[in-house]
């Protein structure tokens, strides 16, 4: 979602700057800098970005530059005097100094410039959302570039985790018999010297409850699947921001469940060597519209 993008529009009566700036965020949300008469088209502002933008905290700045409007501001007398009159009361009440004029200026109507009235708003509206469709492609360009590198990034993360599972997946049957080996083994060290016996049926029943406890077989099967239908999203054309988001969190769950029930040292640090990679593709997915 991050990106910036520009474009500069003129015509016979005005020149317009338009710059789109996009950084990560759930939903989308914009925040407008713009003539005060084009904050009352913040909605229709919206809905152009909109079109490109599904979400994201989106800065839009808005600069026009009339060169042949001679009407400047004008100041608001009247209120000028009013908060002039209320501040030299409170002064004199507070025995301080007298306050400056100038300061006055930025109180709220002081100041009135008509040179964005409705009238100049709707005239102007056609080259303002030219610059903003062309400041949009040039983001959405940025962006694109950025996307295709991201995506190579993410596949070979996948492909590694897809190595380590592979790896999983081929070591997870001799737990079971390693356990094997080493119950007949400890069995005999403890029977030394006495007379007990332990038919092989009791180990074998032994083993195959560990086993059951150890099976990682669904788990490796899932994890695979959310790696498949991941890339697949990644391929895709849309925004799959959200449906990637939703299958790391999977993906770490099974990965977490194989650590957890492989109770194999080696099983373990390939579950940690997976979560590992699996949190870095969720920080990246983190960016993804």
């Amino acid at each position: 979602m991050t990106g910036h993008g520009e474009a500069i529009v003129q015509n016979e009566h005005a020149y317009c700057r338009v710059e789109i700036r996009s950084v990560n965020n759930r939903h989308f949300k914009l925040t407008l800098r713009c003539p005060d008469g084009f904050q009352q088209q913040e909605s229709e502002l919206e809905r152009l970005l909109r079109e490109s933008i599904s979400r994201g905290s989106v800065y839009l700045s808005l600069k026009i530059d009339r060169s042949n409007h001679s009407t400047g501001p004008r100041l608001n007398g009247e209120l000028l005097k009013s908060y002039w009159q209320q501040l030299q009361q409170i002064s004199a009440e507070l025995a301080i100094g007298s306050p400056d004029l100038s300061s006055l200026l930025s109180l709220p109507g002081v100041l009135n410039d008509d040179a964005y009235d409705s009238d100049a708003v709707e005239s102007l509206w056609p080259l303002v959302a030219q610059g903003i469709n062309a400041a949009a492609l040039h983001l959405q360009e940025f962006r694109r570039k950025e996307g295709e590198a991201t995506a190579n990034e993410l596949r070979e993360l996948c492909r590694s985790i897809e190595t380590i599972l592979a790896k999983v997946a081929e070591t997870a049957p001799q737990v079971a018999r390693e356990y094997h080996e080493k119950l007949v083994q400890r069995t005999r060290e403890l029977l030394v010297g006495t007379d007990v016996k332990v038919e092989p049926s009791d180990v074998l029943r032994e083993v195959a409850l560990y086993a059951d406890r150890c099976d990682i077989h669904e788990e490796i099967t899932r994890l695979r699947s959310h790696i498949s239908q991941f890339l697949s999203l990644v391929d895709k054309g849309t925004s799959p921001g959200r449906k990637l988001d939703f299958l790391c969190q999977e993906m770490f769950r099974e990965a977490n469940t194989i650590g957890s029930k492989a109770n194999h040292i080696g099983l373990s640090h390939a579950a940690v060597d997976m979560k590992s990679n699996i949190e870095r593709i969720r920080e990246i997915v983190q960016n993804v519209e």
